[in-house]
C-alpha cells in the first residue's frame, strides 16, 4: 500500500476515534446529570446526603441532658402516696400521686432520672429548648415503636425538633432510648400525631389512669417491657371483679404472660406468681417491693368492696 495513502487512513481513524471519545463523555455527562435530577426527584439523593452529613444540632448538650435518664416508673409506682381505685361503671382505673411538681409546676423525676416515656419526654423538653432558642420547633410526638410499643393503644412519646428556615431538616428525640438523630433514622416508629403538650403537665395532674384490660409500663430492660394492668373481670351479673397484675411481654411481641396477679371474684381471692421468670428481669429487690406493693393496693381496693 502506498505509504501516503496509509498515512491518511491513520488520520482518518484518529479522527473517528476522537469523536466517538467525545460523543461517548458526552453521553457519560448527560446520564450522570439526568441520574442525579431523577434522584433528587426522587428523594433518594436528599435522604443518603443527609444521612453523611447532617448532625443533629447541639449533640453534645442533649447527650449530656439524656445520658443519666432512665425508663422506669418502679420508682413513682411503689411511693408510699400511691393508691389505686376502680371505677366499674366507666371500665377506668388510676393510680393517684404518681407525678410530682415543684413550685413552679415543672415536674420532678423520681431521684431525678427515673420515668417512663412521658415524664422523660416532658424533663427533656424543658431542659432543651433554652438550648435551641428560637430557632427551631420542638414538638410532643405520639409514636408507635416496633420493639416495645407496637399499636396506636401502645403509645409512646418523643420530641420532634425542626428548624423554623428549613422545614426539611427534622429531628427525633427519644429520651427513653436515648437516641437523637434525623428522622430518616427512625424507620422502626410510626409517627401517630403532634401533640401541643402532655395531659399530666396541663393540668398538673398526679394521677394516671388507664381502661381496663389495658397497661402502664413500668420498666424496660434487655428485651423485656414490664407493665402493670387491671383486667375486668366483671360478670354482667353486678358483680365487681378484677385481676391486678404485674406482666411481661417480650420485645416484639404481642401477648405477655403474668409474673404476679391477684384476682378478686365472689368474695375470695387467688394468687399467682412466677417468680422464675420474673427474676429472668427483676432484681430481687425491685420483685420484693412490687410485689408488696401490687398487694397493697389489691388488699385496699379489696376491702374497699367488701364493705
Amino acid at each position: 500500500m502506498n505509504p501516503d495513502t496509509l498515512q491518511k487512513e491513520k488520520y482518518v481513524l484518529l479522527k473517528k476515534i476522537k469523536i466517538l471519545s467525545l460523543f461517548l463523555l458526552v453521553a457519560f455527562v448527560i446520564i450522570i446529570v439526568f441520574t442525579v435530577y431523577f434522584l433528587k426527584e426522587r428523594g433518594l439523593l436528599k435522604i443518603e446526603v443527609e444521612a453523611r452529613s447532617s448532625n443533629p444540632p447541639y449533640l453534645a448538650e442533649v447527650d449530656k441532658i439524656i445520658k443519666p435518664l432512665q425508663y422506669s416508673g418502679i420508682q413513682m409506682f411503689v411511693d408510699k402516696d400511691v393508691y389505686l381505685t376502680l371505677d366499674f361503671d366507666k371500665k377506668v382505673w388510676t393510680l393517684h400521686n404518681v407525678h410530682t411538681f415543684d413550685d413552679k409546676g415543672e415536674l420532678i423525676l423520681k431521684e431525678g432520672k427515673y420515668g417512663t416515656c412521658g415524664e422523660l419526654a416532658e424533663y427533656t423538653e424543658a431542659k432543651i429548648r433554652p438550648i435551641f432558642g428560637n430557632n427551631y420547633d420542638i414538638e410532643f410526638v405520639m409514636a408507635s415503636q416496633s420493639g416495645y410499643f407496637l399499636t396506636p393503644r401502645s403509645s409512646h412519646i418523643v420530641l420532634e425538633i425542626s428548624r423554623k428556615t428549613n422545614s426539611r431538616e427534622v429531628y427525633i428525640l427519644d429520651p427513653s432510648f436515648h437516641k437523637y438523630g434525623p428522622l430518616d433514622e427512625f424507620d422502626n416508629y410510626l409517627f401517630i400525631r403532634q401533640l401541643p403538650n402532655l395531659n399530666f403537665m396541663e393540668n398538673k395532674t398526679k394521677d394516671v389512669s388507664q381502661s381496663f384490660n389495658s397497661a402502664i409500663p413500668l420498666l424496660i430492660r434487655g428485651d423485656y417491657l414490664v407493665g402493670l394492668t387491671i383486667e375486668n373481670m366483671n360478670s354482667g351479673f353486678g358483680g365487681k371483679h378484677f385481676i391486678l397484675a404485674l406482666t411481661l411481654n417480650k420485645k416484639y411481641n404481642y401477648s405477655g404472660r403474668y409474673l404476679f396477679a391477684l384476682r378478686y371474684a365472689n368474695g375470695d381471692t387467688e394468687v399467682f406468681e412466677n417468680k422464675k421468670l420474673a427474676r429472668e428481669t427483676l432484681s430481687e429487690q425491685e420483685w420484693s417491693i412490687l410485689k408488696q406493693k401490687i398487694t397493697e393496693l389489691f388488699d385496699r381496693e379489696v376491702n374497699s368492696l367488701r364493705q
